[in-house]
C-alpha cells in the first residue's frame, strides 16, 4: 500500500525503449541487458513562513542546483553532465559519463530526468565500446504531503530505472550470462549508492532555498571516486 501510494505522487513518465535502444537492439551480435530499479524517500518540515516544497518542485530547470559542484556540470538551462564512480568490470577500469535532461511538470507536479547520451571513458580499449552499449535511465521526482494539512511534514520521493544494453564484442571471453551477471551487479552498485543520496541532497538544497538562499553552492557528493570491486565472475 506504501509503494501504491508513493508511486501516485510521482510524476508519469514514457516507459517506452527510445529510439536509439530500439534501433541498437536490431543489430546482430550477443546481446546482454543490465537492470536495476530503486525507490526512496526523504522527510521534510517546511518552515513556517518560508517557502513551501511545493514552490521548489515547480521551480524550472534553469533554476536547479547541480547538487554535486565536481561530478555534475550545466551544459543547458535543462540538460546536465553527470560524471559516475569509476567502477573495475572484467578487468577493465570504466568511468560513465552521462548528458541528463529535466521534464519539469507543471503545477509543482514534480519532474522526470532521462539520460539522453552515455559514454564511457577509460583505456583505449574501453573507448572503443563506446559504439556497443545503450542506456535508458529514467528518475522520477515527486512530492507529498505525509500528514494533516498544515503541518509541514511532507517528503520527497524518487523511483530510479536503469537498463543498460551491450552488443557483447566478440573478442570478449565470457558468456552473455556471465556478463549480465556481472553487468547487473555493477548496476545495482551504482543506482544504490546514487538514489539515497541524491534524496539526501535534495534535502539539504530545499532547506537551503526555503531559507531565502537562491544561489545554493553545490556541496553535495553523489558519487565515490570509485565503486566497490566487482563480484567474483561465475561463467
Amino acid at each position: 500500500a506504501a509503494a501504491a501510494a508513493a508511486a501516485a505522487n510521482l510524476p508519469p513518465a514514457d516507459d517506452s525503449l527510445p529510439t536509439a535502444v530500439e534501433a541498437f537492439l536490431q543489430r546482430s551480435g550477443r546481446h546482454a541487458k543490465f537492470t536495476a530499479a530503486k525507490g526512496g524517500s526523504v522527510g521534510i518540515i517546511e518552515r513556517p513562513g518560508g517557502r513551501s516544497l511545493m514552490e521548489y518542485m515547480s521551480l524550472p530547470a534553469s533554476q536547479y542546483s547541480t547538487l554535486d559542484g565536481e561530478k555534475v556540470e550545466r551544459i543547458g538551462e535543462d540538460t546536465f553532465v553527470c560524471t559516475l564512480s569509476s567502477f573495475a568490470f572484467f578487468g577493465f577500469r570504466l568511468q560513465p559519463i552521462l548528458t541528463a535532461k529535466v521534464d519539469v511538470r507543471p503545477g509543482g507536479a514534480g519532474c522526470v530526468i532521462r539520460v539522453v547520451a552515455a559514454e564511457i571513458r577509460g583505456s583505449g580499449l574501453v573507448e572503443d565500446i563506446n559504439d556497443l552499449f545503450e542506456i535508458a535511465s529514467v528518475n522520477r521526482v515527486g512530492w507529498s504531503d505525509t500528514s494533516s494539512l498544515g503541518t509541514g511534514c511532507c517528503e520527497i520521493l524518487s523511483e530510479t530505472l536503469v537498463q543498460v544494453y551491450l552488443l557483447v564484442p566478440r573478442w570478449f571471453p565470457f558468456t552473455v550470462k556471465a556478463t549480465e551477471r556481472t553487468g547487473n551487479f555493477v548496476v545495482k552498485q551504482v543506482v544504490n549508492q546514487v538514489v539515497p543520496r541524491f534524496l539526501a541532497t535534495l534535502k539539504t538544497d530545499y532547506e537551503t532555498w526555503a531559507a531565502g538562499d537562491d544561489s545554493r553552492e553545490a556541496t553535495g557528493n553523489l558519487f565515490d571516486d570509485e565503486l566497490a570491486q566487482e563480484e567474483e565472475v561465475k561463467v
